[in-house]
């Protein structure tokens, strides 16, 4: 039963609210309970068949790490990426190291990061401040690791440490600007309807592009809400026509 309780019962505890859609992770890519998901669980009933457990935990959570809610991994911050442009866009801004928000995504597909490790086990005495390792598949259930830390495996999902050829993260949005670059637009800017997204964080009328944005950069969350699995690679909007890209790049 626990597996099929909707995510949304953990963001309400964390104080946030979904718009515009409800928020689907049940079945998608990222139930790695789901025994018909390549990258999964080895055996789905370790964890009690719950979806929510390897990123989430209702107790016990990692308070070293802010960049998600109750966040239940032994998260490598430490790991250093290569960024886009060498640390710089063509518009002269910085790029820094991706902010925690990101680092929550890369945690299971940078490649170095476990996918498998959980602090918290549902059930009882299945807590470790260092993680523990679920038995865990990579494809298809082929082979199974055990007491191991299991890695995205190549392809495009693992994004890896060099981020050189992805979309910048950790870098400020700089649309309010008198002339910004990459054509950006306004931060107060509406977002188009069908916008999945939680939260004011603006204080704008909207929801608007300010609100895509943490500490004023944009993040892997800025265009993908990693429990939206109706909408292809979890992005906030289908990018049918550029339709995303063109939500902040007025071309």
């Amino acid at each position: 039963m626990m597996k099929r309780l909707a995510f949304a019962g953990v963001m309400a505890a964390a104080g946030l609210m979904v718009s515009s859609a409800m928020a689907l992770i049940d079945g998608s890519k990222h139930d790695l309970s789901d025994p018909t998901n390549t990258i999964r669980a080895a055996n789905p009933a370790d964890v009690n068949n719950e979806i929510c457990v390897f990123c989430h935990t209702p107790h016990g959570s990692n308070t070293d790490f802010v960049g998600a809610p109750l966040w239940n991994k032994a998260i490598d911050t430490t790991v250093t990426y290569q960024v886009y442009g060498g640390g710089q866009t063509t518009g002269g801004t910085t790029v820094d190291q991706p902010g925690d928000v990101s680092r929550a995504c890369l945690s299971c597909h940078d490649g170095v990061n476990a996918i498998n490790s959980v602090i918290n086990l549902p059930g009882s005495g299945g807590w470790s401040s260092t993680g523990n390792f679920v038995d865990f598949t990579v494809d298809g259930g082929a082979t199974t690791i055990t007491g191991a830390a299991a890695t995205m495996p190549p392809g495009i999902t693992q994004i890896g440490t060099d981020l050189r050829n992805d979309h910048p993260v950790g870098v400020i949005y700089r649309g309010d600007e008198a002339n910004p670059p990459a054509s950006l637009k306004p931060t107060s800017t509406a977002l188009p309807t069908g916008f999945v997204i939680a939260g004011d964080r603006d204080g704008n009328p909207g929801p608007t592009i300010g609100d895509l944005l943490r500490a004023g950069k944009i993040e892997c969350v800025s265009c993908h809400d990693p429990h939206l699995g109706e909408n292809p690679t979890f992005l906030r909007l289908p990018n049918d026509n550029s339709n995303l890209c063109l939500t902040c790049h007025a071309k």
